[in-house]
């Protein structure tokens, strides 16, 4: 899959990955970077920039860039929407602990996920980063209600499938939370 998305990085066209798990099984943007494990997207959702994605190669199953795509791309230009294609940090794809090293002084509230194949739930953790291991993370998850939990969450780093980072969903619901613990 590498080599076939590749040619789609740093474009400024649009493209949509399909992806083989259930959660969230495409997903529509612009390709910022690639790397051996990792891919790195800016996705919108209509007419909205949504943040940013990491992603598993191992997980796309197709991608298309055709008249659909580049309808989008005319309508985003001219509505200056693409303003969010130039990150100013670089973002290391080798892994996710890499990824998510390179963010964290950036962003360190992030949504993580751990979706399972078949199943449409799987582990949805929203939060901030405290500390990024090679085979761990630990986050100090929300609830639903802006709480905090009382201890923070280790993830195992292979369970991770998704990463998503500065999305407007996130902003708000951080913006709503209690105050961060800092015991």
């Amino acid at each position: 899959m590498y080599a076939s998305l590749i040619e789609h990085v740093g474009t400024g066209k649009m493209i949509r990955l399909d992806r083989r798990l259930s959660g969230e099984p495409s997903l529509h943007g612009y390709l910022l970077g690639l790397g051996p494990e990792l891919g790195l997207i800016h996705c919108f959702d209509d007419f909205e920039p949504d943040g940013y994605t990491l992603f598993r190669l191992e997980d796309v199953l197709a991608h298309e860039r055709g008249a659909h795509e580049e309808h989008w791309d005319r309508m985003l230009v001219g509505e200056g929407l693409l303003g969010g294609l130039r990150l100013p940090f670089e973002v290391d794809l080798r892994g996710f602990s890499a990824a998510l090293r390179s963010i964290q002084a950036h962003h360190a509230d992030v949504i993580i996920e751990c979706e399972d194949e078949g199943d449409d739930d799987g582990d949805f953790y929203l939060g901030r980063l405290l500390e990024v291991g090679e085979e761990n993370v630990l986050l100090h998850y929300v609830d639903a209600l802006g709480r905090w939990d009382e201890s923070p969450t280790m993830i195992p780093g292979e369970r991770i499938t998704k990463v998503q980072f500065d999305t407007p969903y996130l902003r708000r619901f951080m913006r709503y939370t209690a105050r961060f613990p800092t015991h």
